[in-house]
């Protein structure tokens, strides 16, 4: 399992302890987690001694730094990034769009406030015809609820004139064929089957025909539009 999102999801220090990081050195990304990153391998280790998990004893607690689903990596690139989206791909990974603390809040208010599809069949199968059918909403419910997101926060996708990284790498998960799963709590990433075959010279093509480099924001949108919610048009104004 990968985790993407926004760069603070590598101080979160739930995420943190529950996923660790894909790392390349033994020590954060930024210098300032390095207390954290530390406070947390204590307290996975004072877990498995207490005998939480008693059939792993005789094993040691995995570590914080290496073998997790967040990236954080010394001279951090996109070609790195590209590496590890790759090699999660070859490997049919679950991929799942993080939220740090401030996102998870919004996130949650929307929900709460969110009356999709499966709310309005429920009043509808009560109130009949008096319930105005040009109302339902032609995503599903938990769809809906991510395109309000996207709309309430769009630098997730698009801050000071250019696409985000979640951005490039939602490119390359439609381009090397996966598709979204969403439900109230999350969006996931799944292999479906087909698309390109994953390589560094398909994903820079890919990126350069969705106009990724050129920062062509109508083009971009557009195909993340279709990728999400198979309309062209959903995510037209974020970034505008």
């Amino acid at each position: 399992m990968i985790l993407l999102g926004d760069t603070k999801i590598r101080s979160d220090a739930s995420l943190l302890f529950n996923f660790g990081l894909a790392a390349n050195t033994n020590t954060p990304q930024e210098e300032k987690d390095k207390q954290l990153v530390s406070d947390l391998m204590y307290k996975r280790r004072k877990i498995h001694q207490g005998g939480e998990y008693w059939d792993n004893r005789d094993k040691k607690p995995v570590e914080m730094m290496g073998p997790g689903s967040i990236l954080s990596a010394k001279r951090w690139s996109p070609m790195l990034n590209d590496a590890l989206m790759l090699a999660g791909i070859l490997r049919r990974q679950e991929f799942h769009f993080a939220l740090n603390s401030d996102e998870g809040a919004i996130w949650q208010n929307l929900r709460a406030q969110h009356i999709g599809g499966a709310q309005f069949q429920k009043r509808r199968a009560v109130f009949g015809s008096a319930v105005n059918t040009a109302s339902q909403p032609a995503l599903s419910s938990e769809q809906a609820l991510c395109l309000k997101f996207f709309h309430k926060v769009p630098r997730v996708l698009w801050e000071n004139g250019k696409p985000r990284v979640f951005v490039r790498e939602l490119l390359g998960l439609k381009l090397f064929g996966y598709k979204p799963v969403f439900n109230f709590d999350q969006v996931s990433f799944i292999y479906s089957g087909g698309g390109k075959k994953p390589t560094f010279q398909n994903y820079l093509t890919g990126l350069r025909e969705a106009g990724f480099n050129r920062r062509n924001r109508v083009s971009i949108m557009r195909s993340l539009s279709e990728f999400l919610f198979d309309d062209l048009n959903a995510l037209r104004t974020i970034g505008d």
